[in-house]
Formats: C-alpha cells, structure tokens, sequence
C-alpha cells in the first residue's frame, strides 16, 4: 500500500486518520496541534514535526485544513511540503480552499514532477462525498486512497473544478439554512410552533435549529468564510450573484453576534435578535 500522509488532524482529519489506519495504510501525521497529533499516533500513525516531514515519508500527501491561507502555510517555506516534494508524489486538497489556490499549486508542483489535485468533501448521512480536479493521472494516483475516505468520489474536471464544485454546494446548503432560519424565527414571532414545518409539513429542518444550542463545531464560521470565496469567484467570473451576497452578510450577522463554535444553525439567532427589538 501506498505510503500516505496526513497534514491536519483536527475534526474531519481526524476522522481520515481512522479510516486510513483501519485499512492499514501506513500513515504519517503533521498538525499544529500536538494533542491531535498524538491521538493518530494512537491509532498507529507516525508523528512529525513539519509538513516537509510528511511529504518525505509519502506517496499521497492529504491535506485537511480550513482554507487557502493555511493551505499556503504548510506547503511554503524550508519546511513545508514543497520544499520537500520529490517526483511522482500528489497532493490532495481536502478542505474548502480558492480554486485559483489550487491552479497555483499544480503549476508549483509540477516544477519538482508532483502532481496536485483538489479534492474537497461534504458530508452526507452516508459519509463524506468527494469531488476531484485534476490531472486524469494524479487522479487515478490517489484514487484509491480518496476512496478509503468517501462513499462517492468523481472526478469532476481540470484543477480547481472540485473546489467549483464545492462552492456551489456550499451556495446551496448555506441558502437553505438561511431559508429555514428566517422561517423559524417568524413562526415564533407569529406565536406558532415552528416544528410544525417539520413535523406536520415534513419540510428538512434541523432539529437543533429549534432550540439555542450549536454545539462547538466552528462550522458556521468556515461556511462564512465559503461564501467569500464564492462572491470573490463570482467577480472574477463577471456573475451575478445577488443571492449570495445576501446570504454572506446573514452568516456575517450570525457569525459576529453568536459563539465561535456554532455550527451553521446558529444563523437563526441572526432573526430571532432582529425580532426582538
């Protein structure tokens, strides 16, 4: 088996590095954090001390982290994944990242004849569904390490197409949260159940959306951060996207008046505290 390396260990790395070890990948492990970095090597992976200490001991070098600038972070510099990369190696880009990010790596990559994909996730209740772009070649590198990660794993396109992808279905989901907030929190101004949307109109709605608990996820933040990236996509593109603006500043709204570890639900709280003056 290909050796494989880990860079990012925290709530969804973690999860990668459990599947990885059950399926007996030999697995090298960098995080900022040493806690987290133990806790793989708990699971039997090996810990580093710089993401270049990843990219010497694999094949497949995964990223996992929040977003362009820590993706930036880890792979520049003496000790980071470029400086150490050497032929036939491919990294893949799991986390939400600019899609120009993407294009930018592969072009660095390729300099030191490593390949470099795109292959973000979101989740389903079956688990996590990954989109790739990329050279057809990388791709079939790390397919079958992307698939010990997901249920559903396509190749969608040249580089940067999968964080294309991904964006629009952070568009998506972020759209319909924000639907159902509103509507709650006009249910309850109204003076009705709001379940009732659910449990007698069988509309999707979160549960947790009813109560005032988002638990500790930070999701809400980095879905903020999501629509930046889809409204800097959109001038580059010369797109309208009314919506999305919309949408951004009603995750701005909640993010700036809730708790840092909200998930995406928190954004009710953004009408409930406008309903109340």
């Amino acid at each position: 088996m290909q050796p494989v390396g880990l860079i990012g260990a925290g709530n969804v790395g973690s999860g990668f590095a459990k599947k990885l070890r059950e399926a007996s990948y030999p697995l090298t492990v960098y995080d900022r954090d040493q806690a987290k970095v133990a806790a793989a090597g708990a699971l039997g992976a090996t810990a580093t001390h710089s993401p270049g200490q990843v990219a010497d001991r694999s094949d497949v070098i995964l990223l996992s982290l929040p977003g362009s600038h820590v993706v930036e972070a880890v792979m520049e510099g003496p000790q980071g994944v470029l400086a150490h990369l050497r032929a036939g190696q491919v990294v893949a880009d799991t986390g939400t990242s600019r899609p120009q990010t993407a294009v930018r790596y592969e072009k660095l990559c390729a300099e030191k004849g490593a390949g470099f994909i795109d292959a973000p996730i979101t989740g389903r209740s079956k688990g996590w569904i990954m989109m790739v772009g990329g050279a057809p070649e990388h791709f079939e590198k790390a397919r079958e390490v992307l698939e010990c990660l997901s249920y559903k794993l396509r190749h969608v396109g040249s580089i940067g197409q999968g964080q294309v992808l991904k964006l629009m279905n952070q568009l998506m989901q972020a759209g319909q949260q924000a639907t159902c907030g509103e509507t709650i929190a006009l249910a309850e101004k109204a003076g009705m159940d709001p379940r009732l949307l659910s449990e007698y109109l069988e509309f999707s709605v979160p549960e947790d959306m009813y109560g005032h608990e988002f638990g500790t996820s930070g999701t809400l933040a980095l879905h903020y951060k999501d629509l930046g990236y889809i409204l800097e996509l959109a001038h580059e593109l010369d797109a309208a996207a009314p919506l999305a603006s919309v949408i951004h500043e009603f995750f701005k709204g909640a993010k700036v008046g809730g708790e840092p570890g909200w998930w995406q639900g928190g954004v009710v709280e953004y009408w409930r505290k406008l309903n109340r003056r």
